[in-house]
């Protein structure tokens, strides 16, 4: 399961209320009344594995945690920087344990290389079969096609990292928010490698994040 749910922050602006879900009865973007039916529904899904997108810090600690942990399931949260709100992705306890984490924040991976940054863990069971997880929000902006463009070579350069040299021949699942549409270079680039003629280099540069999980899996 991969959702962005919509971040606290976001969802009580007058521009979110006036122009982005105008549709919207104002009771439908309280944070109260969306979370709960937020832990009904991820709970209702059964999933091993769940990535979220916008969850604000408060709301991973005090509500989806623990309740996602009644259904057996562990949680990792990554705040961006300087926001209140980051990515957060779930494993279930009796068929994954958590083997190493690596959290890539775009605008250092550009500067430096924090692949070094890492926890790993002993794997608790088999450890021939493993799957790496990745989680990301990319650029929101319609006009930010170019910076999504950038943001997502970084991720997949880090998932090949990853994948062929850390752990090699593992499994990847790449689940998250892209703001992206098949007709988008971003699209075109993380299913063929190369971006064609798209006119995606104009705007600005903002940067978000990615969480890349790798898990130990038995059944």
């Amino acid at each position: 399961v991969s959702y962005n749910i919509l971040a606290d922050t976001y969802a009580q602006t007058e521009f979110s209320r006036t122009v982005l879900y105008p549709y919207c009865a104002p009771y439908a973007l309280e944070l109260d009344y969306r979370q709960n039916l937020l832990k009904k529904e991820l709970a209702g899904y059964s999933a091993d594995l769940v990535c979220l997108q916008e969850v604000d810090k408060s709301v991973f600690v005090d509500s989806l945690a623990p309740a996602l942990d009644a259904f057996g399931l562990e949680g990792l949260f990554k705040i961006k920087e300087k926001q209140h709100e980051g990515l957060a992705t779930f494993y279930r306890r009796d068929k994954f344990s958590l083997l190493s984490q690596h959290d890539i924040a775009f605008s250092e991976a550009l500067l430096s290389d924090p692949l070094h940054k890492e926890l790993v863990l002993q794997s608790t069971s088999d450890p021939s079969r493993k799957i790496c997880v990745a989680n990301t929000h990319l650029y929101w902006h319609p006009k930010g096609g170019n910076i999504r463009l950038i943001q997502i070579a970084v991720a997949l350069s880090h998932i090949k990292h990853i994948a062929c040299d850390l752990y090699p021949g593992i499994p990847v699942i790449f689940c998250g928010d892209f703001n992206s549409t098949p007709s988008s270079g971003t699209y075109s680039f993380i299913s063929s490698g190369g971006i064609g003629n798209f006119s995606t280099w104009i705007g600005s540069i903002y940067f978000e994040h990615v969480s890349f999980i790798v898990y130990s899996h038995w059944q």
